[in-house]
């Protein structure tokens, strides 16, 4: 079936006579139906159409044109409505027009608190509402968007017309600048201190409790004057937690399970333990005393 096609129809006493009159003339004809004795209903190339009527004008044959099909119904709907086709082909070119566009920036994740100094980056990259979106310029904003203070991970994605910056922190923030002091985790033995500014108030070899400062946040002259500023240290503990379990057996799965479950809450990294064992009530309980060693620093 052709795509541009008229659908005729041809009345006449005889109106199949009028096919073999088209054959001989060379003009192909498509989905002919016989609607009665006298009419024909048939499709035929658009181009065609005049060509129809001239073989048929002053014979027996009554030729009416009843529409266009295929493509050339579109295009004679459309002449009959160009208010509507032009309407239509504005609103595709202001859609692809404004896709092309970038009409808003959100930013997400967990870093979104950043948000304003990410607009900024994306700005200085080229990439700014009602300016066109490049991919070598997001790349470029990529790069910029993981000098933040903790970001792990930017992706700057357009869809549509808006563009999303997702930024995502670091679990293990560090600590920031404008803390002044260091202070004990967790409570236990201090193994090692390094000081670089600030005055250390503790040795290592001390016992510390939770929360204790270890180093201070200033310094002193010999004349005992105290000059305020931010310390800048690391040190690590050991810490012991004891905690018991219980286990329907006694063997070293069960050992590992509570030395396991003791580190975890502990946290740190495991250096020793010590465990011991009883029976109570149909029970076996374990007591484990872990020691960890935990890791601190301040503006590090």
């Amino acid at each position: 079936m052709p795509l541009f096609c008229d659908v005729l129809q041809i009345e006449a006493i005889a109106p199949l006579r009028a096919l073999d009159k088209l054959a001989r003339r060379g003009i192909s004809v498509y989905d002919v139906q016989k609607l009665g004795r006298t009419k024909l209903k048939l499709r035929v190339k658009s181009k065609e159409t005049e060509k129809i009527f001239a073989i048929f004008r002053g014979s027996c044959y009554t030729v009416t044109k009843l529409n266009g099909a295929g493509l050339k119904r579109l295009t004679d709907a459309a002449l009959r409505r160009p208010g509507m086709v032009a309407g239509a082909v504005l609103l595709l070119f202001l859609s692809a027009f404004s896709n092309f566009f970038v009409l808003k920036i959100e930013v997400v994740g967990s870093g979104a608190r950043y948000r304003e100094r990410a607009v900024e980056l994306l700005a200085e990259s080229g990439i700014r509402t009602f300016s066109p979106y490049g991919e070598s310029a997001a790349e470029s904003a990529r790069a910029a968007l993981l000098t933040l203070p903790s970001v792990v991970f930017a992706e700057v994605e357009k869809s549509g017309c808006v563009v999303t910056v997702r930024l995502e922190e670091s679990a293990e923030t560090p600590v920031p600048t404008q803390t002044k002091s260091l202070l004990a985790p967790a409570g236990g033995v201090v193994e090692e201190l390094t000081v670089l500014r600030g005055t250390a108030l503790v040795a290592e070899g001390d016992e510390v409790r939770e929360g204790q400062e270890l180093v201070g946040g200033y310094f002193e002259s010999e004349s005992g004057e105290r000059k305020e500023t931010f310390a800048v240290a690391r040190a690590s503990i050991l810490h012991t937690y004891t905690g018991e379990y219980k286990s329907d057996t006694a063997d070293e799965e069960a050992l590992a399970r509570a030395v396991a479950s003791a580190n975890m809450i502990a946290g740190g990294e495991p250096v020793d333990y010590t465990a011991a064992v009883r029976e109570e009530n149909g029970k076996f309980v374990y007591t484990v005393a872990v020691r960890v060693r935990i890791v601190c620093s301040v503006n590090m």
